[in-house]
């Protein structure tokens, strides 16, 4: 299955660990941004060449794990994913489950019908990526 693991910078450790996970059982990730992490320093043409990459990395993968917190960035592929469905699986974790928390710092979205929310500690989502 081709995978993809969208996260906010801080939770790069956190996205490898998954990645690596997935790729393990057989899976393959449609593109890994944790081997670069942050690029907005290195010029428009490469910033050009990141969100191609992950893009279509979004648009074509057969399942997308956020891992919350997230930036922009993050948002933006998660609202892809949503957009791009066609046999593809959503899935969201949050540590804490505080980003799914009805109040004014929840996204909306996280509630689409096409998203499935995890929350508790990685290991619990580990363990549920591993029945995926």
């Amino acid at each position: 299955m081709l995978f993809y693991v969208a996260s906010g910078l801080q939770n790069s450790a956190k996205a490898k660990e998954i990645i690596n996970m997935l790729e393990s059982m057989g899976h393959e990730c449609a593109y890994n941004w944790t081997k670069h992490n942050d690029v907005r320093s290195e010029g428009p043409e490469r910033m050009t060449d990141v969100a191609y990459f992950e893009s279509t990395a979004v648009k074509y993968a057969e399942l997308v794990v956020v891992l919350l917190p997230g930036g922009a960035g993050t948002h933006t592929e998660l609202g892809m994913a949503i957009a791009s469905k066609a046999n593809k699986r959503i899935i969201i974790w949050s540590e804490t489950g505080a980003h799914f928390a009805s109040d004014s710092n929840t996204c909306v979205f996280y509630f689409h019908s096409t998203v499935e929310r995890i929350t508790g500690s990685i290991e619990v989502l580990r363990d549920f990526l591993r029945n995926v």
